[in-house]
């Protein structure tokens, strides 16, 4: 009766470790490429975003460098951004546009903290198998690697099916529910939010990001499968002696 309760619980730890790391690999993916000003750099001239402002390439390195500043600080203070727009200094964003990218920096103080617990309980669930399992904490470890990588790759790959055929209802639907006070919504005409930021920017950053989480799903299958291999008895793992 024990050895089953124990079993199960150890089945259950199995799952909460293959989400955490589908978690960790989604929030770490998502934050690498928020905090890549290179990646900015590379869409911003991909979608002529210089020609379309009249802000020169300079210029919009230093708006990609203000507003990663601004997501990576602690302070409430607003995002201010001064660039000079077709060579005369002015003031970026409008009341509206800076209320959205306040919006914006509390969603990914939301993902920062998942990557941060999803990494702590995946730290504490590897020592708990360490000492609980002894021996058998290499393929344990090994099916959560797995499990972690499928599951993680199957759900990317519907949505990056779903955001293939029709991006811009999936990318609505995001706004929904990610900014129910519906301040996401600009003139590209008048506002640089979406000028700077332009919706081909955001389609190419996701799919660039969908694929490297399934880059990253990759690795963590074929890590489990090393691990699982080094692990098994005969193989000089833990089972040898």
């Amino acid at each position: 009766m024990m050895e089953r309760v124990f079993k199960e619980r150890w089945r259950i730890a199995g799952w909460v470790a293959a989400v955490a790391l589908g978690l960790l690999l989604v929030t770490t993916t998502v934050r690498c490429a928020a905090e890549s000003l290179t990646l900015y750099e590379a869409l911003f001239e991909r979608h002529s975003v210089s020609e379309r402002t009249g802000i020169t390439p300079e210029g919009l390195t230093h708006v990609g460098r203000e507003v990663q500043a601004y997501f990576a600080s602690s302070s409430d203070d607003p995002l201010d951004v001064t660039v000079p727009v077709h060579g005369v200094p002015r003031t970026l964003f409008n009341e509206n546009e800076v209320s959205h990218m306040a919006d914006v920096k509390a969603l990914f103080l939301r993902v920062y903290r998942v990557q941060w617990i999803s990494a702590v309980l995946l730290v504490a669930l590897t020592l708990v198998a360490a000492w609980r399992l002894r021996r058998e904490a290499y393929p344990a470890v090994a099916s959560w690697l797995r499990c972690g990588g499928a599951l993680t790759a199957a759900v990317i790959l519907v949505l990056g099916l779903l955001s293939v055929v029709a991006f811009r209802q999936v990318f609505i639907v995001f706004h929904y529910i990610g900014f129910p006070q519906g301040n996401w919504v600009f003139d590209p005409r008048t506002e640089y939010l979406v000028q700077v930021f332009p919706f081909g920017f955001w389609r190419d950053i996701t799919l660039f990001i969908g694929a490297f989480i399934l880059l990253g799903a990759a690795v963590l299958w074929g890590v489990g499968g090393a691990l699982r291999r080094y692990g098994s008895p005969g193989r000089g793992g833990y089972g040898d002696g």
